[in-house]
């Protein structure tokens, strides 16, 4: 399951900071900008030794990219360009009051948190569980604009769904779609595997049962990524294990459905709660392990984690592309 990431490297959060006066009513241009933006840029690898595990969606607010990653408080980096990242100000400068009654002995090294745009603010849910359990929450927060300066106005929503057991879907892991005026997170890791469960647009809360849409039985399945293409949807999931540097053996599979809450089936045909899923992205060269998938809203590029075979495994950030044929998706560097 997946292990804390304590990384020595969320300790020294110290970036620059400036100011980034941005009104809200900029927001939502952002993002439908997004494409524009981002299809200039033609850079591969990604820069610099910010090192980065279980990245959110990359967004744009303002002139900048932002992405949210594992770590104490919630770290954040910003670019301009998808290359060159800089430290900003973590989310958190302490922990919510209500995490400790789902989740007790929590500290505040927070999981795999995820972004996106609706009802005309960010909409951050991050993970909050402790090694090896299924005692587990994913809360919410919101921001009118996001700044790399301590600017940012975060305002804690409380907790959106939670699992106390091994039995449920573990609460950990949200993938947010907004799809027109509909919002559905998928999220989960190994116990009862993936679910989805869909999000009121207004709250941000739930509506709703969720539906296990992959995995069970404790198998490795997490770090769900849902996503829309024509008129399929896809889910995108890591199957083996994070974690270990090198010796990390994660890789991403796939299968698509008409429905956000599936049957989502292979290429072969094969359901994703029956073991199947298609192969899109699995270790390659000095890129281990390459988990927690994302794509930048209207682009067809996205972001995993890596683990760096020529830095001694350490945790990357790295953009990804997508092609697709015949209606099914690849992934490459």
């Amino acid at each position: 399951m997946k292990t804390i990431i304590n990384l020595v490297l969320l300790a020294i959060l110290f970036g620059s900071c400036q100011n980034e006066e941005i009104v809200p009513t900029q927001e939502a241009a952002a993002v439908n900008a997004q494409d524009s933006q981002v299809t200039n840029s033609t850079a591969k690898t990604v820069s610099g030794n910010v090192p980065s595990h279980d990245p959110s969606t990359i967004v744009k607010s303002g002139v900048n990219y932002y992405v949210f990653t594992t770590g104490d408080n919630i770290p954040m980096t910003y670019t301009r360009d998808l290359v060159n990242w800089t430290w900003g100000t973590s989310v958190f400068s302490s922990t919510p009051s209500w995490i400790s009654g789902y989740v007790p002995g929590f500290g505040k090294t927070f999981w795999a948190p995820d972004v996106a745009w609706f009802n005309n603010r960010w909409n951050m849910y991050y993970s909050c569980s402790t090694f090896g359990s299924a005692t587990s929450a994913i809360g919410l927060v919101t921001a009118p604009s996001i700044s790399q300066s301590a600017g940012t106005n975060w305002t804690d929503r409380g907790v959106v769904v939670s699992s106390s057991s091994a039995s449920d879907v573990n609460a950990i892991d949200p993938s947010i779609l907004v799809d027109g005026n509909n919002v559905y997170m998928a999220y989960g890791s190994w116990h009862a595997g993936i679910g989805v469960i869909q999000i009121n647009p207004s709250t941000g809360k739930t509506i709703g049962s969720r539906t296990i849409v992959a995995g069970g039985n404790s198998a490795s399945w997490e770090a769900p990524c849902l996503i829309k293409e024509g008129s399929y949807y896809y889910m995108f999931v890591n199957r083996g294990t994070c974690c270990n540097g090198v010796n990390s053996t994660y890789y991403i599979v796939v299968g698509r459905s008409t429905s956000p809450f599936g049957p989502f089936v292979d290429k072969n045909g094969i359901s994703l709660k029956n073991g199947g899923g298609t192969t899109v992205l699995a270790s390659q060269g000095n890129y281990i392990g390459p988990g927690h998938l994302s794509r930048i809203t209207g682009t067809q590029k996205g972001a995993v984690h890596y683990y760096n075979k020529a830095d001694n495994g350490n945790p990357k950030l790295e953009i990804v592309y997508f092609t697709w044929s015949s209606g099914w998706p690849t992934l490459s560097y």
